[in-house]
């Protein structure tokens, strides 16, 4: 009876064992593919990405998709979404909403840490504040990672990244929030070959001003 309830015992330990083994290995080979991602597009000075946005909220009957254009620079980045445009210059970002004829204007510290991924660091991102929790491949040239906010207080529950294991790209990024609400952005093209001018991260205040736009700082 004795020999019994430790062969059980054993039985389950070692099963616990080798579960956890297969769980690091795969989080271990999910991380090694996001660094190949970075590697890959660390190489290049400017990347340009055209995406289709997805935002779906089922349960409040949302379904809203639009084309986006992001120039990304280093740090620095210039992204155009649903007629509005935001850039970063490395240190302030700027919010240029025509429609309401505001820029709305917030330094490096004030952004908001919820869980959105910034442009810039759309190939780095996981470096800091993720947990991979598992990478699944699911085709011969894409790779799926699931990856979870450290972060109690994000709003963002997961984020699932598919990945083209042949150049080392991301497809597809879909956010998962706690509130129900999906955002996919899909990358339709991306252009790593065209030079980017560096006035495109440039904010012109005084220009804006005389446009009648209202400056919120």
């Amino acid at each position: 009876m004795k020999l019994t309830s430790f062969t059980s015992v054993l039985g389950a330990l070692l099963t616990l064992t080798l579960s956890n083994v297969s769980a690091q290995s795969s989080s271990l080979k999910a991380e090694a593919l996001l660094d190949s991602v970075y590697s890959s597009m660390s190489r290049f000075d400017h990347v340009t990405l055209e995406f289709e946005y997805v935002l779906e909220n089922k349960e409040a009957d949302i379904q809203q998709s639009t084309p986006g254009k992001v120039y990304i620079s280093g740090s620095k980045y210039r992204l155009e979404l649903f007629g509005s445009t935001q850039l970063f210059d490395g240190a302030t970002t700027y919010s240029i909403i025509p429609e309401n004829q505001e820029v709305v204007i917030t330094q490096a510290s004030q952004t908001d840490e919820t869980g959105q991924i910034n442009p810039s660091e759309l190939f780095s991102f996981y470096k800091e504040g993720y947990r991979i929790e598992e990478g699944v491949e699911w085709s011969e040239n894409e790779a799926e990672v699931i990856l979870y906010p450290i972060d109690s207080e994000a709003e963002i529950e997961k984020v699932i990244a598919k990945i083209d294991t042949l150049n080392y790209r991301i497809n597809t990024l879909v956010q998962i929030g706690f509130n129900q609400t999906q955002t996919t952005i899909t990358v339709t093209e991306y252009d790593t070959n065209s030079s980017v001018d560096q006035n495109l991260f440039v904010f012109d205040k005084s220009a804006y001003e005389s446009q009648g736009y209202y400056i919120i700082e």
